[in-house]
């Protein structure tokens, strides 16, 4: 890319720019934006905890932001360059001469430099209501809010398990006792894989279970300094319990410093409370051992059963990388836009990008298809799909949406800053050249395409 071409880009760049403000855009916005920031701690209310007030502030503030700005991309993207090959503006630009290539990538930069002025001024504004209305809470709930929720906390979970190697040592167990010459293996070590996983996860009466989680970066922690662990478990649906007695021991069982607690815990809700951070072994690892008293049998799932938080930062810095992940699914969004405009009128345009949100919201099907195989519904005698004859073609194509939302969901920023946890750094510059560099760069590939073969006399 030469200089001049460059120059070019950043000249489409700064007209696309003030365009938005020529289409009344950017003030509209701007007092949509101000207007819900400003109006949602009083219309939403919240009941005096720390937790509370965050997911009022934090999370329906950042939501709004990001549903006003995620609409003004998707029209602003679509309606441009349609306008521009609708009513011929881009044969006046092409013949000055401007490649279609360079106005393509202008009109993305320039959306994206929108888009950061906006979100800014929008994240501006949500800590300057965050501060003021935190005057509020009673001293207690300000202290947790800064223990919880206004500061960057790492995450630790102990290693999964290796449940493959498990179901094999089963098998070979099993194959002793019982002959499977006649039945499908398949379906055998799918039954173990099952079992292994509820062994791995359930906590019957007056049983315990223990982990062991690495905690990383202990050696940097100071004396004094507090751990905080998040626990959740599940408990049967047809019990009329409303809580469990449990007791959570944190360090070596054994030791006179150890942490100690009885609590009655609701299931199917995260529990938080902080212990030393001395407990933690020489060898970097925290042990905590949880005693069910309860008369029914408690549910704990590797993924969020049990997580240790550790301070590693600052809540503002936190907060900016937040929204440079929200910024990065705006420049998919402007991407996304753009592309559908080179072969398609703005209300197409806009219809297709809609219903490809709503297809990728539906990652629980993805889910499900990818786990069992199949589009269909599986016999539980025989193993086999009903439609399997269609599964060769149409399971990759789901694989490939279900790793595609996986990815946009692999950093939720607005839930990790509510509930006070970091994002990683090297975490948030993979998901950036993920969603920007892979998907973002595969639509501008192919809009760039599109729009340099285009005959301009079609429409």
């Amino acid at each position: 890319m030469t200089s001049a071409s460059l120059q070019r880009i950043l000249t489409i760049a700064r007209l696309t720019f003030r365009a938005a403000f020529r289409f009344k855009l950017i003030p509209w916005l701007c007092l949509l934006l101000g207007l819900a920031i400003v109006l949602i701690p009083y219309f939403i209310r919240h009941d005096g905890t720390a937790q509370m007030f965050a997911q009022v502030q934090l999370s329906y503030s950042l939501m709004t932001t990001s549903i006003l700005l995620a609409a003004a991309t998707i029209w602003l993207s679509c309606g441009i360059l349609a306008q521009d090959l609708e009513k011929r503006h881009i044969t006046l630009l092409v013949s000055k001469p401007v490649a279609r290539w360079e106005l393509w990538l202008g009109r993305w930069i320039g959306i994206g430099a929108l888009n950061t002025l906006l979100l800014g001024i929008a994240g501006a504004g949500i800590l300057s209501q965050l501060s003021w209305h935190a005057k509020n809470l009673s001293v207690e709930e300000q202290l947790k809010l800064r223990q919880s929720v206004l500061t960057s906390r790492a995450s630790h979970l102990e290693p999964f398990p290796d449940e493959e190697a498990e179901v094999q040592r089963l098998f070979e167990k099993r194959q002793e006792q019982v002959s499977y010459e006649s039945l499908d293996v398949a379906l055998v070590k799918e039954r173990l894989r099952q079992e292994v996983q509820w062994m791995n996860q359930l906590v019957q009466p007056l049983r315990m279970r223990q982990w062991q989680v690495p905690v990383r970066g202990s050696s940097s922690l100071k004396e004094g300094d507090t751990l905080q662990l998040r626990a959740k478990f599940y408990a049967p649906p047809d019990t009329s319990k409303q809580t469990y007695r449990m007791t959570w021991i944190v360090g070596n069982p054994v030791s006179p410093q150890r942490f100690e607690k009885e609590l009655d815990l609701a299931p199917m809700a995260t529990h938080e409370w902080s212990v030393p951070a001395s407990l933690i072994d020489a060898d970097g690892m925290l042990r905590v051992e949880c005693r069910n008293y309860s008369d029914q049998s408690l549910i704990f799932k590797p993924e969020d059963g049990l997580e240790v938080l550790s301070k590693d930062g600052t809540f503002l810095f936190n907060f900016f990388k937040g929204l440079a992940v929200l910024l990065a699914w705006m420049g998919l969004l402007a991407a996304m836009g753009l592309w559908a405009a080179t072969f398609a009128s703005l209300p197409v345009a806009t219809f297709l990008i809609l219903t490809v949100l709503m297809v990728t919201s539906s990652d629980s099907l993805f889910q499900s298809i990818v786990s069992e195989g199949t589009i269909s519904s599986v016999d539980e005698h025989t193993g086999r799909a009903s439609w399997d004859y269609l599964d060769w073609f149409m399971v990759p194509i789901f694989t490939l949406l279900h790793h595609f939302t996986e990815t946009l969901r692999s950093i939720a920023p607005i839930d990790r800053l509510v509930t006070g946890r970091s994002i990683p750094f090297a975490a948030l510059i993979t998901h950036i050249l993920l969603v920007i560099g892979f998907l973002g760069g595969s639509l501008m590939g192919l809009g760039m395409l599109f729009l340099t073969r285009k005959e301009l006399d079609q429409r």
